[in-house]
């Protein structure tokens, strides 16, 4: 009997505050994704390689990718479908950078357009391996804006 009492005491509780409740879930997953989409780019910068990012749409507002600019980029034979917030033109080349162990984690290279001529490697290429130049400083540039 006294844990009965006790049972309808708890969830009379969560029924009065479950705005609470769902507040402080809601926070606590926002906090999450932050930390985890965050340490994401840090392996980009740690394990970084680069390789060609084919613009595949021009800027949209909406559609099943998100909003921005859809690119595709391969490596190791594996094609990459990935959006980025920035308005780049499609049927443009770009480098951008991915995370070598984990490919799907990506910093675009916005300034960095590539010409037709440039073919992009099967496994990336190394900082030093680029074709084109890429000062350091230029990328630090990047991993500030990102806070990296």
């Amino acid at each position: 009997m006294m844990q009965m009492k006790n049972i309808i005491k708890i969830v009379r509780l969560l029924k009065n505050n479950y705005h609470i409740i769902l507040a402080f879930a809601t926070l606590l997953f926002i906090i999450m994704a932050f930390f985890l989409s965050h340490s994401n780019l840090e392996g980009a910068k740690k394990n970084s390689k680069y390789t060609v990012a084919y613009i595949t749409s021009d800027w949209h507002q909406k559609n099943n990718n998100g909003v921005g600019t859809d690119f595709t980029y391969y490596v190791n034979g594996k094609k990459i479908n990935k959006t980025c917030a920035n308005s780049l033109k499609k049927g443009t080349r770009y480098i951008v950078l991915y995370d070598s162990i984990h490919p799907k984690n990506y910093i675009m290279l916005y300034n960095h357009e590539l010409s037709n001529e440039i073919k992009a490697p099967a496994n990336g290429w190394k900082f030093k391996e680029l074709p084109i130049k890429i000062d350091s400083n230029e990328l630090k540039v990047y991993f500030k804006e990102l806070n990296l």
